[in-house]
């Protein structure tokens, strides 16, 4: 007799051989406000990406009437999203951290300072697709984040470490006031 955890799995019956997601099966698409140099090589230094909480808690609200307590749905707490994305860090062949300085090209867009200038929001925002797809490349999900800004410090090298060979990694945050997504 077949053990019942085998026989009655409906993810792997006969022609339903179904496929686990895979966390690391991503990619993460930047495209940057009009001006900022060298977004092609942003997606080759992606390491990770988090904060994308789409579907954001809803809020209990409750009344009372007497002995009786009704409670209702209330409002999402907030609407906007911190997307967090880690980079990797490395020098070409001019000696240049290519990726912070694409970065610092786009914060600099929102606030200067260097010369104190400040942006239009029209002029720093950029977009972020993040695509999901299974191990054969077929896309399942995409989720693209609109008027995408950065809202973190640039931490390039906040301090030394002698006793530490690890290469340099960069984390910025991104606030996101809306998205779409599209799921297969």
């Amino acid at each position: 007799m077949p053990l019942p955890h085998y026989s009655n799995d409906q993810t792997s019956r006969r022609g339903r051989n179904f496929e686990p997601v895979q966390q690391n099966l991503f990619e993460v698409t930047i495209l940057p406000p009009a001006g900022v140099q060298g977004a092609n090589m942003l997606l080759q230094h992606v390491k990770s990406i988090s904060g994308l909480e789409i579907n954001k808690e809803i809020g209990t609200q409750e009344q009372k009437f007497k002995f009786v307590t009704r409670s209702f749905a209330s409002m999402p707490d907030g609407t906007s999203l911190d997307v967090a994305i880690d980079f990797t860090l490395n020098l070409n062949e001019a000696n240049e951290a290519y990726v912070y300085k694409t970065l610092r090209q786009w914060r600099d867009l929102i606030y200067n300072p260097a010369t104190g200038a400040m942006g239009l929001k029209k002029d720093y925002v950029g977009t972020i697709i993040v695509t999901q797809f299974n191990r054969a490349g077929d896309i399942f999900r995409t989720i693209t984040l609109e008027d995408a800004f950065i809202s973190s410090s640039l931490p390039f090298l906040e301090g030394g470490d002698y006793e530490s060979a690890d290469p340099q990694e960069l984390s910025v945050t991104w606030r996101v006031d809306s998205w779409k997504e599209d799921i297969v």
